[in-house]
């Protein structure tokens, strides 16, 4: 019995839970994609411009299919509880840390002492690569308040979620609210994303990218019948990204979504 094979991610489901999104970015977009990409454009294009543009455009497609999955997903029966928890949690570290910060010397060996465990094992990659960020954008007076503050942050943006409780409340009717919270979000109506939102996103990100670098509108423009579809520059370039990422999309696909973006900016311009 040969043993089951099993399938490959398309490159935009690795990116995902991707630990090093501008590496792998860099990796699918190299120097030889760069080389050919710009013959899309005719205003000779910078490469620092082609390779922001482009990266933009593969991370929006990528934010654009995890909007996706999130938004036709249900909370679990206990998001609510952990919500809280983890904005109650937030709520404190944040306040110790910003009184921790107060002596140097501790301060001091808890950087020291924060960085031995990150390096001592690789089971942490995304906060050995967070802290790191965290120590070359720093001094070192302010690295524990890089993280106080992000912890500020995080309770705060908890706190439009689901309501936070006072010290005084009960734990039984905390509980009681975080249940209800779930089954509120779970029965409220919800309201889908566009089948192609990733793409449109995509075609969002790239338009500033298109209209820098050349002289045609960002349009798929009149169907041809001599070549059987739309002879559109801007979606050929636009594909050319996106195929990277998702070998399974339709060519047809990014004309379509420049279209509605032309439509819905056009929208926009009539309605100020």
């Amino acid at each position: 019995m040969s043993p089951r094979q099993t399938r490959t991610l398309a490159p935009w489901k690795k990116l995902l839970t991707s630990g090093n999104i501008f590496g792998d970015l860099c990796d699918i977009y190299d120097a030889d994609f760069f080389d050919e990409f710009a013959s899309h454009f005719d205003r000779n294009p910078k490469v620092f411009d082609l390779f922001k543009g482009v990266h933009e455009t593969g991370q929006a497609y990528v934010m654009g299919k995890w909007a996706q999955k999130a938004t036709n997903s249900n909370l679990l029966k206990f998001s609510g509880v952990h919500l809280i928890g983890a904005g109650l949690s937030a709520r404190r570290l944040s306040y110790e840390l910003s009184q921790v910060n107060k002596s140097a010397k501790v301060s001091k060996a808890v950087q020291s002492e924060v960085q031995k465990a990150l390096a001592a094992s690789d089971t942490r990659p995304f906060g050995k690569r967070t802290y790191l960020s965290i120590q070359f954008h720093n001094g070192p007076k302010s690295q524990l308040t890089a993280i106080h503050e992000l912890a500020s942050a995080l309770e705060e943006a908890i706190g439009t979620i689901i309501p936070l409780p006072y010290e005084d409340e009960e734990e039984k009717d905390v509980r009681r609210q975080a249940f209800e919270f779930v089954n509120q979000a779970n029965n409220a109506p919800k309201k889908p994303l566009h089948r192609n939102h990733a793409m449109l996103e995509a075609a969002r990100a790239f338009r500033p990218l298109w209209e820098e670098c050349s002289t045609l509108p960002y349009r798929r423009g009149r169907y041809k019948h001599e070549i059987g579809g739309y002879d559109c520059k801007p979606a050929d370039a636009l594909f050319a990204i996106i195929a990277k990422l998702d070998p399974t999309v339709a060519q047809s696909l990014p004309g379509t979504a420049i279209e509605n973006i032309h439509a819905q900016l056009q929208a926009e311009m009539r309605s100020d």
